[in-house]
């Protein structure tokens, strides 16, 4: 009994987590909320998983709900999450997760947090997403360069 309490409640911290992370790091998500992207794939494949893709899209440098999807979909078909993350890139992405409590048995003894007596507390508010890459319209002469070297050479002799 007490270890399905334990992984439940470990559950419901991977889907918090999850929710937080694609929150936090601005995911698009296509007009679908966090809650719900979690919610229908928590249907299809384990709590932890969706945590650990959200995770391996993030160190890919993939932040679109359609890329965690097609890395659930490719670790189902496997039937197991393959991950190229170390744990302190791990730490590093979750340590900063406003809002996000451990399960007692993960949480060491910590000093109390002091409150900021202007704002009632730490700045826990989300950052701003991340401003995707919009490659510019001017063409350098790099690209003129690149474009005249991909042509096929034509042959004078061949023209006549």
């Amino acid at each position: 009994m007490r270890q399905a309490l334990v992984r439940d409640s470990t559950d419901k911290v991977a889907l918090r987590e999850a929710i937080a992370l694609l929150k936090y790091y601005g995911f698009d998500l296509g007009g679908e909320t966090a809650e719900g992207f979690v919610e229908r794939w928590r249907q299809e494949i384990p709590p932890d998983w969706l945590r650990l893709a959200i995770l391996e899209a993030l160190y890919q440098g993939r932040y679109k709900g359609v890329s965690v999807s097609q890395l659930l979909g490719l670790w189902q078909r496997r039937g197991t999450p393959v991950q190229h993350f170390n744990g302190e890139f791990e730490r590093l992405m979750c340590g900063s997760l406003p809002g996000v409590v451990r399960p007692e048995e993960e949480i060491p003894e910590a000093e109390p947090i002091e409150m900021e007596e202007e704002t009632g507390g730490p700045d826990v508010g989300l950052h701003e997403p991340i401003n995707p890459f919009t490659p510019s319209e001017v063409r350098s002469a790099l690209y003129e360069k690149l474009q005249h070297l991909a042509q096929p050479e034509r042959d004078e002799d061949t023209l006549e």
